[in-house]
């Protein structure tokens, strides 16, 4: 990652790499994310909040709108000229070397004292630094991966829906459509077998996209979505064109994709409303199209991702964002809900996003370690959440911990709940 200086002879902060550096805040920053990065007081809130800080990175939201601010600054850049010292060449390795460790988890939003809306800036400012020519191998082979194969994984695409019981009845349309995503359809097929008998047994008519591809959940997060745009068109042109309404999703970092951003690519709002699986899955249980059976006593602790969580209460609420997986869990005879001491839209994060599981597995799994110990004090036989990426990961640092406590999607507990026909 080479950084290129933005100063020209006179001085002024006006290029980088030949590109006119207004230019580019134009196309990646809105005028209030122009405001929000004025807007720091340094607190140090948000320092305290980061999992990524409490690993062991000097990282945190306030350093890196720091780092920007001293990037763009012709000030700054006057001053680093005229005493000779690279100053903010300097910093512009370290900002983004941690923009690329950062999960995306959004916790700095929560504690910030200025309203500062974290998520979508860093998105803003990797996007910018992208055009100005920093970039990382990892981060870059794994969207060429996406934006080549339809998937971070690379497997053939005839692959995505092998995993379907021949036995499972889908719809070639309906009102009600599923989209189960790349981690589910290439990684973790069970979660996905496990949603296709909830519906088949509540006798819910439904059917998936034709070609379903990666959401661009990853793109979007690092800045690198503008070559994928046709294919999340097509995807929603193909579920409208099957008379869908409603689209239920299963993978957490989907749902915040398509409710957040798919919109913005399509241009209009989109023509169904998303809706996590699991608040589907609740008015199921309201109207007695599925039950459970008694189970003996078990304990069950919630983890929150952020994606399907802080992220998404400001677009579904709190209900659907916090309140129905817990429901589900509430509903089964015989479980135990345990709460982790933050819970809700101040939970910790598992440490997989944000493209972090790709570039730094060692501090994914460092942050999710916490997960886990706060579940084995517990005494929680099961983990459970609505993320199949969380479920990786906390599932990755189990077995190196070497923890007892089983990782569950609350898509598979309740299938396994259920009571048989």
């Amino acid at each position: 990652m080479q950084p290129r200086s933005c100063c020209s002879p006179e001085g002024e902060a006006t290029e980088m790499g030949g590109q006119d550096i207004r230019k580019i805040w134009s196309r990646h920053f809105s005028p209030l994310q122009m405001l929000e990065l004025d807007a720091c007081t340094r607190c140090q809130e948000c320092v305290d909040a980061c999992p990524v800080v409490r690993a062991g990175y000097p990282d945190g939201a306030m350093e890196r709108i720091a780092g920007w601010r001293r990037l763009v600054t012709p000030k700054t850049r006057i001053l680093s000229r005229l005493t000779g010292t690279p100053i903010v060449e300097d910093g512009e390795a370290a900002l983004f070397s941690s923009l690329f460790r950062c999960t995306s988890c959004g916790a700095c939003s929560v504690v910030c004292e200025s309203g500062i809306a974290t998520v979508p800036l860093w998105e803003s400012i990797m996007g910018a630094g992208r055009e100005m020519g920093f970039l990382d191998p990892a981060i870059e082979q794994m969207a060429r991966t996406i934006i080549d194969k339809k998937s971070p994984y690379g497997d053939p695409r005839a692959d995505r829906v092998a995993w379907i019981p021949a036995g499972i009845p889908v719809a070639d349309a309906a009102p009600v459509a599923l989209f189960t995503g790349c981690t589910v359809a290439f990684r973790q097929p069970e979660i996905g077998q496990a949603a296709l008998r909830i519906l088949a047994k509540s006798g819910t008519e439904f059917c998936m996209v034709q070609e379903e591809s990666c959401c661009g959940s990853f793109l979007f997060r690092t800045g690198s979505s503008e070559e994928y745009a046709g294919t999340i068109r097509a995807m929603i042109e193909d579920l409208r064109a099957r008379g869908v309404r409603t689209l239920l999703v299963t993978c957490a970092g989907c749902l915040k994709t398509i409710t957040v951003d798919w919109p913005r690519v399509y241009g209009k709002e989109l023509p169904f409303v998303t809706m996590p699986f699991t608040a589907f899955v609740r008015e199921l249980i309201r109207q007695k199209k599925i039950q459970f059976r008694p189970t003996p006593h078990l304990r069950v602790v919630y983890h929150d991702p952020c994606h399907a969580g802080r992220h998404l209460v400001h677009h579904l609420g709190p209900d659907l964002a916090f309140e129905a997986p817990r429901d589900l869990l509430r509903a089964m005879p015989g479980v135990e809900l345990l709460e982790y001491e933050k819970n809700r839209k101040n939970q910790v994060c598992c440490g997989a996003g944000g493209g972090t599981k790709t570039r730094d597995p060692e501090l994914a799994i460092a942050i999710a370690k916490e997960k886990i110990s706060a579940a084995d004090r517990m005494d929680a036989g099961i983990l459970a959440s609505v993320c199949p990426f969380c479920r990786r990961n906390l599932e990755d640092t189990r077995v190196i911990v070497g923890s007892s406590i089983e990782v569950l999607d609350l898509i598979q507990l309740v299938d396994r709940m259920m009571d048989s026909p």
